[in-house]
Order: structure tokens, then sequence, then C-alpha cells
């Protein structure tokens, strides 16, 4: 009767180091699942998408906003950053940045998370001042385009009336010489 009483006990005590693991596990599981997904993957994940499935995902995510999904905002805010994004937009996604960081708090985040963010926002301004830089390249070229034709067309004019001139300097000759054979 002792070894069927330890027999007990040690299965007793299998199932409760057992029940203990898993439980922990589910725990630890649970913890797990819990920390905000990784931003970096999630970016990474939707340059993997084609056309269709990133419009699927901007639906969803429109969706999301409306049913107040926290990270709603900041996955619109990296379809608008995704260069192959049907809505990207720097500007639209530097602006929904600054207001992304006013309304949270950097403790809300893993250290991950956070560098990623920090990182967008670099890349977000670098790619703006770019962008400013090549507006402003294109509107100087545009100036210069207008100024070029403008001095097109007074060159056009100036050789109009050079050749004008010329024509009635070569008419008052003839006059000239017409009246000096007439006078002779």
């Amino acid at each position: 009767m002792s070894t069927l009483i330890i027999v007990r006990k040690t299965i007793l005590h299998i199932s409760l180091l057992i029940f203990l693991s898993l439980n922990t596990g589910c725990q630890l599981l649970n913890q797990t699942t819990m920390i905000t997904a990784s931003y970096g993957q999630y970016y990474l994940w939707l340059k993997s998408l084609n056309l269709e499935e990133l419009q699927q995902e901007i639906v969803q995510q429109k969706y999301n906003l409306t049913e107040i999904n926290s990270d709603a905002e900041l996955y619109l805010l990296l379809i608008h950053a995704l260069p192959n994004s049907p809505i990207h937009n720097p500007y639209t996604a530097k602006a929904l940045l600054n207001v992304f960081q006013l309304q949270y708090v950097s403790t809300r985040y893993n250290s991950e998370n956070l560098a990623f963010i920090t990182m967008l926002r670099d890349q977000l301004n670098e790619q703006l001042l770019i962008l400013e830089k090549l507006n402003k390249a294109s509107k100087i070229n545009e100036e210069n385009q207008i100024i070029q034709a403008s001095l097109h067309k007074e060159n056009v004019q100036l050789q109009q009336d050079i050749e004008r001139l010329t024509q009635q300097i070569i008419q008052l000759k003839k006059i000239e010489q017409t009246i000096n054979n007439h006078g002779q």
C-alpha cells in the first residue's frame, strides 16, 4: 500500500508540476501577446504586400479607426510613409506622426518601437527637406524657363527690327543712288 501511496503522490506531484508549467507558460504567452506589436515588423510586412493587399489593409485600418483601435492611427501613418502605398504622402505621414507623438507618451512603447518611431520621424524630416528643395529647384527652373522664353521673344523681336532697319537702309541707299544718278 505504501507503494500505491508513493505512486499517487508522485503522479500528483507530476500533475501539479505539469499544471504549473502549463499555467506559467500561458501566463507568459498572455504577457508577450499583450506587448504592443512591433511597428518595424508591421512596416516590413506592409512592404511585402501587393497593391490589392495594401488597399485591403488601408480599408481595414480605416475601419479600425472607427473601432478605436489604438494602433490603427500609427498603422495608417506607416501606410502613408510607405513609398509604394496608394496613399503615400510624406506630408500626411509627418503630420500624423506629430499629432501621434503629442497624444501618447513614450512609456506606451517598448524601446524597439520607440526607436522605430524616432527613426521614422528623422526619415520623414529628411524626405520633406528633400521635397522642399526639389520644389524650390522646380520653381527656379520654371522661372528660368519663363525668363529664357522672354529673352528669346525679345531676341526675335530685335532680329526683326534689325532686318527691317537693314531693309530701310538698303531702300535709302537706292533712293540716294537714284538721286545722285538724276543729278548728274
